[in-house]
């Protein structure tokens, strides 16, 4: 009771403070508040035990469990799920142009044109035709008297089948010069003689494509006729067969064979018949690296010098092994007729002399061995040798009396010709490309005095770059050497001077279809001869655009 009135007391103080503080006239007195605490709280005392309170005791019992399995038996119905995989759509295929034209102009009168027609893409076959024209209506002497030309058109096509894929062709070609190598041309006072090489072929192959199969087969069947302006010509039937019988996954059985039926005339020579037939049977096999093909070459042919054997045996066995999954060390040995044709004289020299001399060359015997693999997977090299023995190789030697035209020679002995090369190649995707060769050759000749017109050294050398997609650049650099010729004016070996050439294109890609390209060529403008009295062009210089459709 005593402390609301104390309570009470307080309230009023504090309510009549507040009502003062309204009045600024007012005074705060001093009053004396005392409050008294009398109250005392006094609990009773608990009591408590002390004693422990003892466990419960209980009896255990061991009570046996009996289980109880009674078999449930029940039949559910056939359930039939029908499922609905879940199908990606086929990525649409990108649209390809099959359909290629390119043309251009340059100095020397030249023209140039080429296409490419295919078509469309189908699972079951495709076809196509290939043209190619390039002529210069001048050329490094006497103007029109060095014209030159070059035309070739081919049909194409092939048929697919699970197990076969059949392919034929059917093309000309033609390559027009002039004999502006004769002295009175040279020096302006005479006409270049013409010479025209036209060349007809076929051919059919057929090729195993049945992955499963353990019996891999190539069969090659083609036929050709070449002509000349004058009276030569020749023609060639030919059957090239390659089979491989897989064994196990590393043990085979390979036989590879081919039958040349040539016939040849000319103003002075009848018609001949010039037959080479050859079989090539190895057995291959691969262990923990090594890798090892032994077997041997057998060779008919009717054609060879001085009454040489008809038949002809050679070893064939080449082994290699893998260091480092990266770089392959490889030797081995062999032989064989090297096939010797007008065809391939007039593709190397268009020059050669009428009536010229045609027969096989007989490699008795070569050794070989070399170095390759990758250093990266952008960088590969290649470095090896060769060494053999020839009889019968041929050389070109300027005539006696038309030196405009060249001799097909042999040397009747042994000619020993070694080979020492290196290459590397360099890839970075679809932007860098570069490739590097040299070679040097060797040779030793018998019957003759020197190896004419054949170089003792090559370097050559590539380079691609694609600069943003837009831009291709190509570049072209080779250097030859060590050519010699005989000169039956002076009566005098002539060395012929080293040859350099370096060639530039550049292509700019206008739109996904349409590009325009410069080419320079002979950039030094160097008048070199690889062959003897014939000089090539100087520099030049071609500009031209191309249209894919």
């Amino acid at each position: 009771m005593k402390i609301k009135v104390i309570f009470l007391l307080l309230f009023s103080v504090i309510a009549g403070y507040g009502l003062m503080a309204q009045n600024p006239d007012s005074e705060l007195k001093d009053v004396e508040i005392e409050i008294v605490k009398d109250r005392e709280i006094v609990l009773p005392k608990a009591s408590r035990n002390f004693e422990k309170v003892p466990p419960s005791s209980f009896e255990r019992r061991s009570d046996d469990l009996e289980y109880f399995f009674n078999s449930i038996h029940f039949q559910l119905p056939l359930l039939e799920i029908k499922m609905r995989p879940l199908r990606i759509r086929d990525p649409r295929l990108e649209k390809t142009y099959g359909n290629y034209v390119r043309a251009g102009l340059g100095n020397f009168g030249a023209t140039y044109l080429e296409g490419y027609l295919n078509s469309k893409r189908n699972k079951d076959y495709s076809y196509g035709a290939h043209v190619n024209f390039e002529n210069y209506a001048k050329g490094p002497v006497a103007g029109k008297n060095s014209s030159s030309g070059d035309f070739q058109l081919d049909l194409f096509g092939k048929y697919f089948t699970p197990a076969v894929t059949f392919g034929g062709e059917i093309g000309y070609d033609q390559q027009n010069r002039k004999f502006y190598g004769a002295p009175d041309v040279t020096e302006g006072t005479g006409i270049a003689v013409k010479q025209a090489w036209k060349n007809f072929h076929l051919r059919g192959t057929a090729e195993n494509t049945d992955k499963e199969s353990v019996v891999d087969y190539l069969l090659d069947v083609g036929f050709s006729n070449l002509t000349d302006k004058f009276d030569a010509s020749e023609s060639e039937f030919s059957i090239n067969a390659k089979t491989q019988f897989k064994i196990t996954d590393a043990f085979d059985v390979r036989i590879n064979g081919d039958l040349y039926l040539i016939g040849r005339k000319d103003s002075e020579i009848d018609k001949i018949s010039r037959n080479l037939f050859r079989i090539n049977p190895t057995v291959g096999f691969e262990y923990e690296g090594f890798r090892i093909r032994a077997g041997f070459r057998g060779v008919a042919e009717n054609d060879t010098i001085n009454g040489f054997n008809k038949f002809h045996i050679y070893p064939d066995a080449m082994a290699s092994y893998t260091f480092n999954e990266k770089i392959d060390l490889y030797a081995g040995i062999g032989g064989d007729i090297e096939k010797n044709t007008l065809h391939r004289f007039a593709n190397e020299n268009p020059w050669i002399a009428p009536n010229a001399s045609i027969f096989h060359s007989n490699k008795t015997f070569e050794l070989y061995g070399g170095l390759k693999g990758r250093l990266s997977p952008k960088l590969g090299f290649e470095a090896g040798f060769s060494a053999s023995n020839v009889k019968n190789l041929y050389f070109y030697l300027n005539d006696t009396t038309a030196q405009e035209t060249f001799n097909v020679i042999y040397d009747n002995g042994n000619t020993a010709v070694v080979n020492i090369f290196g290459s590397f190649a360099f890839v970075q995707e679809q932007q860098w490309r570069i490739n590097v060769r040299g070679d040097y050759w060797g040779y030793g000749t018998s019957d003759i005095r020197e190896a004419w017109h054949r170089p003792n050294y090559k370097l050559t050398g590539t380079v691609y770059y694609n600069l943003f997609d837009k831009i291709n650049l190509n570049a072209e650099v080779y250097t030859m050497g060590g050519i010699k010729a005989f000169d039956f004016t002076n009566n005098e070996t002539v060395n012929l001077k080293a040859i350099f050439d370096l060639n530039f294109m550049a292509e700019y890609l206008i739109s996904e279809r349409v590009s325009a390209f410069v080419e320079l060529n002979n950039i030094f403008s160097k008048n070199y001869e690889q062959l003897y009295r014939y000089p090539v062009r100087g520099f030049q210089f071609m500009v031209g655009a191309s249209y894919t459709f």
